[in-house]
């Protein structure tokens, strides 16, 4: 279900929400050996949508605002959403299984090479999770799509996780969940000249051991000279960080990234009393819980990004805390948005339209998906009471999903 809604004479709301799906077998269904799906009879589940973007064939836009829909909030985890091209338009409407819940849309061929089949989505654009408020754009910045950019449709995927208070099978229900998009063109769209792009860090193989108060959990992701050399050199050799999503769950008990300068560490994101679900979860304007607030926070391509998670896993039931999804599991990653991203579009392409055109994550990376803006375990840094082999010897608790999923 799309809708579009105009604002004033050059700015639109564009509901993407899904159909009022059955939240049912599709969603929650465990697979069975047959091919098919069966229940629902677990808590955790998954629903994907796609749509091409209004006006985004003919002319160049700026999405401006996402504000996220649920129609469950206690039962709808996160909703991720991604740019793509026209070759989104070989997937379904809307769809379930594992297509969705491990993003194969944003996975290349194997023969991807020339002339190969390349992933139709390859950027993150926005994600809510549980609790979070809507997300605006600074002024004078907006995520450009449409024409020239490679990015002319959005697919977006709903995590839902059903308390587990609810029995199962789960009882089915009409669900609408989804993402309003405000989106400005003509002028509107050329007021905002700098465009946003999305870095996103996760540890998939974080285990944490029970029983500890206080657990501080640490990796580096970067440097980023490579994946986002064409953003340098659009800024004259940096780039600008001005909003953070950091997120975990309930055992998270602080929170803190920065950069790595001359083997110091800078911070510039602090949640000294995280939360868990809940205001937590929005995005913050940079920086954030530092003395230099209101500065710029500023990052060149020799730069290093830390992650610091403290949790408390005193009450955590077993021997380990797993990397996951589901209830029980945990997550230490962030959500940047920063400027500019450059995005180019490849002549011809999928629907006439182009492709985003970016440097390709390498063989040596560490990764599960295509993604050219998501960054995963590069770096463990040991710290007090997190064990050399924590990492190496972790089991991974996707729970269904065997990739980052932003929740």
């Amino acid at each position: 279900m799309a809708h579009v809604h105009a604002i004033d004479a050059e700015t639109e709301r564009w509901s993407m929400l899904l159909p009022a799906i059955s939240a049912d077998h599709r969603v929650f269904g465990k697979p069975r050996g047959n091919g098919k799906r069966a229940g629902p009879d677990q808590r955790l589940g998954f629903a994907c949508h796609r749509r091409a973007i209004p006006r985004a064939l003919d002319e160049p836009l700026s999405i401006v605002g996402f504000e996220p829909v649920t129609t469950r909030p206690e039962a709808t985890h996160h909703i991720t959403a991604f740019g793509c091209d026209a070759g989104a338009e070989s997937l379904p409407e809307t769809f379930f299984g594992a297509t969705c819940a491990v993003w194969a849309f944003a996975v290349n061929k194997e023969n991807a090479g020339p002339g190969g089949k390349k992933a139709p989505c390859r950027v993150m654009i926005y994600a809510y999770d549980k609790g979070a408020s809507g997300f605006r754009t600074p002024e004078g910045t907006a995520v450009k799509v449409g024409k020239g950019t490679g990015i002319t449709h959005v697919v977006y995927q709903v995590h839902y996780l059903v308390p587990m208070e609810e029995a199962v099978p789960i009882n089915p229900w009409a669900d609408s969940s989804g993402i309003v998009f405000e989106i400005a063109r003509g002028e509107a769209h050329r007021s905002r000249p700098k465009s946003l792009g999305v870095m996103a860090a996760m540890h998939t193989r974080m285990q944490l051991p029970t029983g500890e108060a206080k657990l501080p959990f640490s990796y580096t992701v970067g440097p980023f000279r490579d994946r986002l050399a064409p953003d340098f050199e659009a800024g004259a050799g940096e780039v600008t960080l001005v909003a953070a999503h950091l997120h975990g769950h309930h055992m998270l008990k602080r929170y803190e990234t920065g950069l790595i300068r001359g083997g110091k560490q800078e911070p510039f994101g602090v949640i000294p009393a995280y939360r868990g679900y809940g205001p937590d979860q929005s995005f913050h304007p940079l920086p954030l819980g530092v003395d230099n607030a209101g500065a710029s926070v500023t990052m060149g391509p020799d730069d290093v990004m830390y992650i610091t998670c403290t949790f408390d896993t005193s009450d955590a039931g077993g021997d380990w805390v797993d990397y996951g999804v589901a209830h029980g599991a945990e997550m230490c990653g962030q959500i940047l948005y920063y400027h500019p991203f450059a995005s180019k579009a490849e002549a011809g392409g999928d629907g006439g339209a182009g492709r985003l055109v970016r440097p390709e994550p390498t063989s040596g990376e560490d990764r599960d998906n295509d993604l050219y803006n998501v960054f995963f375990n590069q770096t463990d840094i040991l710290t007090e009471g997190v064990e050399q082999d924590m990492v190496e010897g972790a089991a991974h608790a996707l729970a269904g999903a065997s990739q980052f999923i932003v929740n």
